[in-house]
């Protein structure tokens, strides 16, 4: 039952973008016959592959991971949270599947940088900064005045880190809270908070902002170090994103997913035999989402790499060819469609609801979501054609991100940072990149640098757009409460 739910909730969010691509094909974009039918088969993938996934986390994970939230932190022991927040954070990034198809997408563009070396920076990165985000309850820490600090910091470091891997970082920080991610840090956020004698609703987010920063401080320290970078041509880029069939990459996804998922179901062995201790009936629920999640991201895996990223980077490089006016109306279009599609955002604006006991309505908080994604993709495309640099955008983006923290209300302030992390998803990873590095492409630009930097605006509008509609419920309080008073 749990499955058909789920299946029906990632269809509605898939099905638009079917539709999108079947309306391309039939009148100014035509797909080959084969990459359509490889398109709508992965479809299927995908849909099935997030289902089942979906299940596993709810069954598998989140309850976990809330244990051990609430177990560590009531030890009141300060190493033993900083290595659980140090090993959790690190395998979790191992885990997730946005950044394993990221990873992909750049060695396809940068055969320079090694997958695992991406891979392992941005999984350390993360492991110190959900350290940091347990810290921050722990001691009462400002979220406010941590992410001044150190977005000051990653700005700086970037201004001396190599451009290539300059978007590379931005795009690793957005990539890395995704649908293993989001709903493991949020479920260990909510055990933290849940013990804490002074319950504070802000507290339980701001956990996916603080994971968000450690990549792009690893990455940025890469490119301090990198100063070459060895570009793949545009004729490679075209190789790599053929579309071969799927049967060849269920035997490849199953054994790098094995690889991913098992430091994970490791350290949940060890801190049920050591600390947390489930009921038997319990751990066979978690077994038992384990083995839905491994299923659902091979299945994933299979449905974008073989469906949809392809079939993404061929309409960006004919849209370019087209019209730019046109691949950028369409980049607006894609951005509301594919935020409502992510399985990320889902969970956040759930969990949003409940937290805020129904003032804060999850409709409201993805249309705030697609309207700044929605800016952020159209940007992206406006950059291709433009040659503009990133930093155009994103310097101003963040800069009133950050201004805005000082009369937006704390709760806002930590959702908009987080839903700038979950916002960039899957779906950005693969069908949005794939279409932005086609585009880049089919202008005759440079993938590496042009490309890479659409998760960064995807995950950067929300920040401003969240905290804009908390101005708007701070004034609308405001107003009720001084009715209330006329009343009196």
């Amino acid at each position: 039952m749990e499955l058909l739910r789920k299946l029906k909730e990632v269809s509605i969010s898939i099905i638009p973008i079917c539709l999108l691509v079947t309306l391309l094909h039939f009148t100014i974009s035509p797909l080959s016959e084969s990459q359509l039918l490889s398109f709508y088969l992965g479809s299927v993938f995908v849909i099935l592959g997030l289902a089942l996934f979906l299940v596993g986390t709810e069954i598998g994970l989140l309850p976990i991971g809330e244990k051990i939230g609430s177990v560590v932190t009531g030890k009141k022991n300060l190493p033993l949270l900083i290595f659980t927040g140090v090993i959790i954070g690190f395998v979790i990034t191992f885990a997730e599947p946005d950044i394993s198809v990221l990873a992909s997408q750049v060695q396809k563009v940068n055969s320079s940088i090694s997958p695992l070396l991406l891979i392992t920076l941005i999984a350390l990165g993360v492991g110190l900064f959900v350290t940091l985000g347990m810290l921050r309850v722990l001691f009462a820490l400002s979220l406010k005045k941590l992410l001044i600090m150190f977005y000051t910091l990653i700005f700086i470091l970037a201004f001396f880190s190599n451009p290539s891997l300059s978007a590379i970082a931005f795009d690793s920080g957005g990539a890395t809270t995704g649908p293993m991610a989001v709903p493991f840090i949020m479920a260990l956020g909510l055990g933290i908070a849940r013990i804490q004698k002074r319950q504070n609703e802000a507290d339980t987010f701001g956990f996916i902002a603080l994971a968000s920063i450690g990549p792009i401080l690893g990455v940025l320290v890469l490119g301090l170090f990198k100063t070459n970078a060895d570009m793949g041509s545009v004729s490679q880029s075209m190789a790599s994103y053929e579309t071969n069939g799927f049967i060849h990459l269920f035997p490849e996804m199953a054994g790098d997913v094995a690889k991913a998922l098992t430091p994970l179901v490791l350290i949940c062995a060890l801190f049920q035999v050591t600390l947390v201790k489930m009921p038997v009936r319990q751990v066979f629920k978690m077994v038992m989402g384990i083995l839905y999640s491994y299923i659902g991201l091979v299945v994933f895996f299979v449905g974008a790499q073989g469906g949809f990223m392809p079939v993404g980077y061929t309409l960006g490089s004919t849209l370019s060819a087209i019209s730019p006016s046109l691949l950028i109306g369409m980049g607006f279009v894609l951005g509301a469609i594919t935020v409502i599609a992510e399985p990320a955002v889902w969970v956040l604006v759930d969990q949003v609801e409940t937290i805020s006991n129904g003032h804060i309505r999850k409709t409201v908080m993805l249309v705030a979501m697609a309207i700044g994604v929605s800016l952020s993709i159209g940007l992206s495309l406006l950059r291709i054609v433009t040659g503009l640099s990133l930093w155009y955008f994103l310097l101003p983006g963040y800069v009133l991100a950050l201004i805005l923290m000082r009369w937006c209300p704390p709760l806002f302030s930590a959702m908009a940072f987080d839903s700038g992390g979950v916002a960039s998803g899957p779906l950005s990873s693969t069908f949005i990149l794939s279409f932005a590095i086609g585009a880049s492409t089919g202008l005759g630009g440079n993938p590496a640098t042009d490309a890479f930097g659409v998760i960064a605006l995807v995950a950067m509008t929300p920040l401003v757009t969240i905290q804009l509609l908390g101005l708007l419920y701070k004034k609308k309080q405001a107003k009720m409460e001084n009715k209330g008073e006329v009343r009196k």
